[in-house]
């Protein structure tokens, strides 16, 4: 049996986990190819207009599956407790019907981690009859679903690396010898096989070793915030994260250990209860106090009301501690040209803010972020 599973919304957080579960019932997994122009086109056809474009860009992968015995659309509304999924993924799937193509099956379970693991389970036993499983098949891809999404939160961190990371699960989906044993293809995460090769490389029997830099001092440090499915979307997001680092190096939400998203969070007065939105303000709130944060840019797309609430509190936090802040707003129609421009006008200020601050004039006249003079 071969299912289909849209690369795109919940994709770039949750396909490890339903990638595991799939994995241990011997069904393949077949996800739907990178983004690019007729997969626009086609989402914008069928998905409706007040929608914002991570929901369309997921109509328009449906419609690109093919060779597959069934559309996979599971509904997360919630994937841990006391917090709710966006609005989004609570609509799945009834809001994207007309996308499937006509006598296509679609797939559904309900994922809601806020009554319990027990329940979970038992919901994923329900959608298992669907599969033709019985409760212990389904108790121990539920497990291992588990242990892939455990291993692929774990592997956050700095350096972190998406595409890197999730090529791993895709690639043991499709390997028949980890098939029986449930396991990745390789030993250690990435980023270990990544350190080893540059240990290797640094050692060098004639000439001395050069010890590896983490960071280089002289260029800024721009973090970027928003959601992942729309951060790591380069169609999308017209290459944002490339045309970044060609100037600067980049930090994202992804690369902020969890526990120091919570620690930043305990300011507020009221929890929010959005998963996604508690990542992003609580990474935000990190990067705005970190002195090695050169400016921070929100990245959102138009229409997102989860946004229009975190946006605010992270801008006004950025004003509170004079930190260069940006947001960028898309949607299907922005241009490439206006996107640049206001990139490169922003990237021009904080580099002139990170030469200039802390300069005392020989005049008198002092260039500091306290200055009116920047």
């Amino acid at each position: 049996m071969k299912v289909g599973f849209p690369r795109a919304l919940f994709y770039y957080d949750y396909f490890p986990f339903w990638a595991g579960f799939f994995h241990q019932l011997g069904i393949e997994v077949v996800t739907s190819p990178p983004t690019h122009r007729k997969i626009m086109e086609q989402g914008l056809k069928k998905a409706s207009d007040e929608t914002c474009l991570p929901l369309k860009l997921l109509a328009g992968h449906i419609q690109a599956l093919e060779n597959v015995d069934a559309i996979f659309l599971p509904r997360m509304v919630s994937v841990e407790e006391d917090t709710y999924s966006c609005p989004k993924f609570l609509g799945i799937p009834e809001s994207l019907i007309p996308a499937v193509p006509a006598g296509m099956p679609v797939l559904t379970v309900t994922l809601n981690w806020r009554k319990g693991q027990r329940q979970v389970l038992r919901d994923l036993q329900v959608f298992g009859l669907q599969l033709g499983k019985g409760n212990a098949e389904i108790q121990k891809a539920f497990t291992l679903a588990q242990a892939w999404q455990k291993r692929y939160q774990d592997s956050r961190g700095e350096c972190w690396n998406f595409e890197e990371s999730i090529r791993e699960f895709e690639s043991a989906t499709m390997s028949s010898e980890n098939t029986q044993k449930g396991i990745l293809p390789s030993q250690g995460t990435w980023k270990d096989r990544l350190l080893a090769k540059m240990s290797r490389k640094a050692v060098n029997l004639t000439t001395p070793a050069i010890p590896i830099v983490a960071h280089d001092t002289d260029r800024m440090r721009i973090a970027l915030v928003g959601h992942s499915y729309l951060t790591y979307e380069g169609y999308a997001n017209l290459n944002l994260l490339g045309k970044i680092r060609e100037k600067a190096e980049l930090v994202l939400v992804q690369h902020v250990k969890q526990e120091e998203v919570d620690t930043h969070l305990l300011g507020l007065r009221k929890k929010l209860f959005w998963t996604h939105a508690k990542q992003i303000y609580g990474a935000g709130n990190k990067f705005v106090t970190d002195p090695k944060i050169d400016g921070v840019i929100y990245l959102s797309c138009f229409g997102c009301g989860t946004d229009a609430m975190v946006q605010d509190l992270l801008a006004r936090f950025a004003r509170e501690h004079h930190k260069p802040y940006m947001t960028i707003t898309l949607d299907e129609h922005s241009g490439e040209a206006g996107l640049i421009t206001r990139l490169e006008a922003f990237l021009d200020m904080v580099e002139r803010r990170k030469v200039h601050e802390g300069y005392v004039s020989t005049h008198g006249e002092r260039l500091d972020r306290d200055s009116n003079t920047l």
